[in-house]
């Protein structure tokens, strides 16, 4: 063989590096998919996977993503061995299966439980400090207590985000918060004086508050989860009480569901799929949300119309499962 020839063989048998590897991978997900870009979760799958891959190549020696695939399980027992929680491991397993094309459920891990997700449960280190309480930032607590958006949120509101939505509520406009969502959050007509008064008043000419005011360690998931468990309650009520009520609020929801399909096929993204099944009935609790439901003396099952309202209009959600476990059940 000759020199050049050589050097042209050698050259076709160097490995494309794995973090390229991950991105063909995505590729062809799109392409297969039909759509321009990875959605906020794919992303995240990506960079758990890229991790995986770094830690193959470093115990293992992998080149390829075929050759890091034959180690799941061992990052799966590595994981479990350095603490991660059950939560924790199966967000980076599922991310790395993705990407590897392995079935989650071939892969041994530990039970997620809703007990394990402590935020904004029980007491905290930080809780008896200063700057955890209401006096930290009472201006911010307040506003908080009523509207329950994202502490990250917050410090982007601008004077012009006091808004009506297309059914006439009044609402806090969020341009761009997790996962570059857009939310209206609703309040009630009676907070509106309270809420007028911030939006009055401004940090600054483009910011509801400062960056002052939002140093702090006050518990705002927690605030949001009181917030949700309000405004259950409030529907909740109101169908109950209100003739005709349930019908005005799934008309409302699938309203504002079918213009968030358009947005994502928009996009680029895939579309929900309704079902009047996520508006009729109860939604039982069962396995360690029943048993944590129980120890604090907390309902059993909770009307699935009050919490998709609740996960829609407050949350940002989009889910039941997800309303209930870090909202409801936030004791």
């Amino acid at each position: 063989m000759s020199k050049k020839n050589r050097k042209l063989h050698q050259k076709k048998q160097k490995y494309k590096n794995l973090k390229y590897q991950i991105k063909e991978v995505e590729l062809v997900r799109l392409e297969k998919a039909n759509v321009p870009m990875l959605t906020q979760t794919e992303k995240q799958y990506r960079n758990h996977a890229i991790k995986f891959a770094n830690w193959c190549k470093e115990q293992y020696g992998c080149r390829t993503l075929d050759e890091c695939s034959a180690h799941i399980q061992d990052y799966a027992d590595f994981l479990v061995a350095q603490g991660r929680t059950p939560s924790t491991i199966h967000t980076y397993l599922a991310g790395i299966c993705w990407i590897c094309g392995i079935p989650l459920a071939d892969i041994q891990k530990p039970i997620r439980v809703v007990a394990e997700n402590t935020r904004s449960r029980g007491t905290k280190a930080v809780d008896g400090r200063a700057d955890s309480s209401r006096e930290a930032s009472p201006r911010l607590y307040d506003f908080a207590r009523i509207v329950g958006i994202r502490r990250a949120e917050y410090l982007h509101l601008a004077p012009d985000d006091l808004v009506t939505d297309d059914f006439g509520n009044w609402c806090i406009r969020v341009k761009k918060g997790k996962g570059g969502k857009r939310q209206l959050q609703r309040i009630l007509p009676e907070e509106l004086p309270a809420i007028k008064a911030v939006f009055d008043n401004p940090a600054t000419p483009e910011h509801l508050f400062s960056k002052g005011e939002m140093n702090n360690k006050i518990d705002l998931h927690h605030l949001r989860a009181l917030r949700a468990q309000q405004m259950y309650r409030y529907y909740l009520d109101k169908i109950e009480n209100t003739l005709g009520y349930r019908e005005q609020l799934i008309a409302e929801i699938r309203h504002i569901w079918e213009h968030d399909d358009d947005t994502r096929k928009e996009n680029g993204y895939r579309a929900k799929r309704w079902s009047d099944m996520k508006v009729t009935g109860n939604y039982i609790l069962r396995g360690n949300n029943r048993k944590l439901a129980k120890k604090h003396g907390l309902p059993l099952q909770y009307d699935r119309l009050s919490l998709l309202a609740v996960s829609i209009f407050h949350l940002s959600h989009w889910r039941h499962d997800v309303t209930v476990a870090n909202y409801l059940l936030a004791v």
